[in-house]
């Protein structure tokens, strides 16, 4: 599935050319929001606003007369000022009975604008109230991102706000910002403000900013094994147990096993003789970052590949308490190690 495009509904509230009704769901919340706000506060004028607007919570409807059936009564209205009404409903995935909706869509009204806000979970678009929406409004879905899209999502973002990243800074950002993209696009935004636009944003600035260490962090640990490198490691875990708050285990260990991972795609494409280009597509990673698997796949066998994601399971499971604990600290040192020095 494509990552979600909300340009063709932005360019609808700008031009003010809009559908009788829109429903924005699913189960990743940043698409949704951005449309949200911009609906919220772009598709009318403020003076409009003041006669034109309505926001409702679907669950306050509930327990409030005339409920969801009154709110449909309200988007049978004229407007006031506007050549349109907004109606808003969020929180609408705990509408239970959509019957009014329902009744509503069957004769909509033209100057009425309808956003629905389904956040968190899909729909059952098998029902009549969906399917009535898709065939005469907008039905948006915001899926969550594959591990493979959030680089080429943060990319595009700074590019639409008149920023460039080269790849190595963009993996550091990305490996470390994780995948809330509410939270990246918060952290994106101290560039804007610092940075004058058509600067490249670099691992200084990255480090300035936003205060991701460039040559001690989760993804450096992951080269520092990678290049099978003991004082390398050994300083990194050093610093580690210095601040226990930038590794967490959580985070680092399955960083390890995605990593890990792709240098076990790595044998297998040479098993099978497929193109490292079309291995990189495979993986949805830029070129630039194949030659790393590829070192570490000359480092590390097959078999001891396989063993280390074998380790990175059963040092998973040791993280949250399920066997014999120990110190963060020295599970990280004990798991590197071993890693180090797998056979």
């Amino acid at each position: 599935m494509p990552v979600p495009d909300i340009s063709p509904i932005e360019n609808q509230i700008k031009t003010k050319k809009l559908a009788p009704v829109y429903l924005l769901w699913g189960e990743e919340d940043y698409f949704i929001d951005r449309l949200a706000d911009l609906f919220e506060n772009h598709a009318l004028d403020e003076n409009d606003k003041a006669f034109d607007f309505s926001l409702y919570f679907a669950p306050d409807l509930k327990s409030k007369e005339p409920g969801l059936k009154g709110v449909m009564a309200d988007c049978k209205r004229f407007p006031a000022m506007a050549p349109f009404q907004l109606i808003i409903i969020k929180e609408a995935q705990s509408i239970d009975h959509w019957e009014p909706i329902e009744d509503y869509l069957q004769h909509p009204v033209s100057t009425t604008v309808l956003v629905l806000i389904h956040k968190h979970k899909k729909i059952d678009k098998r029902k009549n109230v969906f399917k009535q929406i898709a065939k005469i409004g907008v039905s948006f879905e915001s899926s969550p991102l594959k591990d493979s899209e959030y680089g080429t999502w943060v990319a595009q973002y700074l590019k639409q706000h008149g920023y460039n990243i080269s790849p190595q800074p963009l993996a550091l950002l990305t490996e470390s910002l994780g995948q809330n993209l509410n939270l990246i696009a918060n952290e994106l935004e101290k560039f804007f403000i610092n940075l004058p636009k058509g600067s490249t944003i670099t691992e200084d600035e990255i480090e300035k900013y936003i205060g991701i260490n460039k040559d001690y962090n989760v993804f450096r640990f992951g080269d520092a094994l990678f290049a099978r490198d003991p004082i390398w490691t050994r300083k990194l875990c050093n610093y580690a147990r210095k601040h226990p708050k930038d590794f967490p285990l959580q985070l680092v260990i399955p960083q390890l096993y995605k990593q890990f991972s792709k240098v076990l795609l790595v044998h297998h494409a040479r098993n099978k003789n497929t193109p490292m280009a079309e291995l990189a597509r495979n993986m949805g990673i830029n070129p630039y970052f194949l030659r790393q698997y590829e070192s570490a796949a000359n480092r590390y066998a097959y078999k001891e590949t396989s063993a280390v994601l074998r380790l990175l399971l059963r040092y998973d499971a040791r993280a949250k308490g399920i066997g014999f604990s120990m110190e963060s600290a020295d599970l990280l040192d004990e798991l590197s190690f071993r890693i180090l020095h797998v056979l």
